[in-house]
């Protein structure tokens, strides 16, 4: 058996694959090994694989010898981090053989199926790294939706809602925000901001907000800013624009025809995108014919 997790700070994709049976899919809340604890992670494995570990104990006679979890993740930037999110899998899956790697990893096996590339994630947050002969050879740091995280869906919450606070935004956008967030006042937004808990998950949820209005001028080039400021802070500096751009996230599938236009601009002529990596990773592995 082989267990797949494509994970974002706001869910995860699981793919349970077993020999002769269709994938089963999985859907659970996002970790974030940065920002949680091993008893936080594992609360939300625990919750997710009930059924299977139940499955796999009944199987095994509570030995688990063949199962392995292969677990992509927004966060795992170190080898902590890594160690972390493998510790509170054991808990749940005593036994597993746990490989724990990067969203990058994960969209560069999902889209480029291991070939040569940039792997870049655009969802909550954003990331980028070269990934050259089967591993992540460079990776820019993202800096979070503070620091950085360029034309994520967090920062383009975090761009509309500092106009919006500022009273900047075109009077049809105020209009609106006001009409769908009656109860949305700045006290309330600096206290989910400052305050909250996951603030870029607030944040990149007014991503929708933006998502129906994209033909909207303003949401238009708001869009195509962040992307610009990716592609500028992040991708190029990868320093392969002749390798195609393989893009993971909800923002790079909502707005994949503005990704692909702000690319042009600086050379990069392939891009690929998809929504999620669990797709890409469940044809990767059984490709690879290595489920048991």
């Amino acid at each position: 058996m082989i267990i797949t997790a494509d994970s974002g700070s706001t869910s995860i994709d699981w793919r349970v694959l077993r020999p002769g049976e269709t994938a089963r899919k999985l859907e659970s809340p996002g970790v974030n090994p940065v920002l949680q604890d091993v008893g936080a992670m594992q609360e939300v494995f625990a919750t997710a694989l009930r059924d299977v570990a139940e499955e796999v104990l009944s199987d095994c006679g509570n030995a688990i010898p063949t199962v392995r979890v292969y677990f992509y993740g927004a966060g795992v930037v170190s080898e902590a981090a890594g160690d972390k999110v493998r510790e509170a899998l054991h808990a749940v899956l005593p036994g597993s053989l746990v490989t724990v790697g990067s969203d990058l990893e994960a969209a560069a096996l999902a889209l480029l199926g291991g070939g040569d590339g940039i792997a870049a994630i655009l969802g909550t947050g954003s990331n980028s790294g070269l990934y050259l002969g089967g591993r992540i050879v460079r990776s820019i740091p993202a800096g979070g939706f503070i620091l950085g995280d360029e034309g994520s869906g967090a920062w383009l919450g975090k761009m509309l809602l500092a106009d919006y606070i500022k009273g900047l935004l075109p009077q049809e956008l105020d209009a609106a925000m006001r009409e769908e967030y009656p109860e949305l006042d700045y006290p309330t937004i600096i206290g989910r901001v400052y305050r909250g808990e996951m603030p870029s998950r607030y944040l990149a949820s007014f991503s929708l907000f933006l998502g129906r209005r994209k033909d909207c001028p303003y949401v238009r080039e708001l869009i195509a800013g962040g992307f610009r400021l990716f592609l500028e802070r992040s991708v190029m500096r990868c320093g392969r624009p002749d390798l195609p751009l393989a893009a993971v996230g909800s923002v790079a599938c909502a707005y994949g025809d503005i990704l692909r236009e702000v690319a042009e601009e600086f050379g990069v002529r392939q891009v690929i995108t998809a929504s999620g990596a669990g797709d890409g990773l469940e044809r990767y592995f059984l490709n690879r014919r290595t489920v048991e």
